[in-house]
């Protein structure tokens, strides 16, 4: 696994059996894979979780998107040079997919001065209709920076630096996102831009 084995099962021991992530995940992450390595490649990583595509607004079980960002990480770790970047690449696919949606083209327009604290002021709204588990806090610390923690959390921090550092290239702005473990679970993102 390329989220190393004893990660994925402290992350599945998590989890409880009402945990789910929108197939909108699953589904940028199959892309990701279909574009980088090919259809049977993303065929491959989906068989083993469920029979159809998943469909982005139905929510599937998050163990299930737990074992697909392992497998998908461990077979984009070529083409993107380590697991913790190939995490990233399909942190970035993720908000790349939302913003795509009729949702999140809604949520861009709202941010039409391209103002990325208002977009991050979101961010525990967004991804409280994106999973059904886990907190998240924002928190302005200026002008151009804000932090946002995660409580009960089950995606690797990785992830997470590629979706918000997504949410910054989507409103055109350089930037950087780094975020911190505290424990399995919780972590925190401190976000700056220029």
């Amino acid at each position: 696994m390329s989220l190393p084995l004893d990660d994925l099962e402290q992350r599945l021991a998590l989890t409880r059996p009402g945990d789910t992530v929108r197939g909108l995940s699953f589904a940028a992450v199959l892309r990701l894979t279909h574009q980088r390595l090919g259809r049977d490649a993303a065929e491959r990583l989906l068989a083993p979780l469920m029979q159809r595509s998943p469909v982005d607004f139905f929510s599937y079980p998050a163990v299930d998107f737990l074992r697909l960002l392992a497998f998908a990480a461990e077979a984009l770790e070529p083409a993107f040079g380590t697991r913790g970047v190939a995490l990233r690449a399909c942190g970035e696919a993720i908000v790349g997919t939302f913003f795509e949606s009729t949702v999140g083209q809604t949520l861009l327009r709202l941010t039409s001065g391209g103002d990325p604290k208002r977009m991050y002021s979101n961010a525990p709204a967004s991804y409280g209709t994106a999973v059904s588990y886990g907190q998240r806090e924002y928190q302005a610390l200026g002008d151009k920076r804000v932090r946002l923690m995660f409580k009960g959390d089950l995606l690797p921090v990785e992830v997470h630096e590629g979706i918000l550092g997504g949410a910054l290239t989507a409103l055109h702005r350089e930037g950087r996102v780094r975020g911190t473990e505290r424990c399995l679970g919780d972590s925190e993102f401190l976000i700056e831009w220029t």
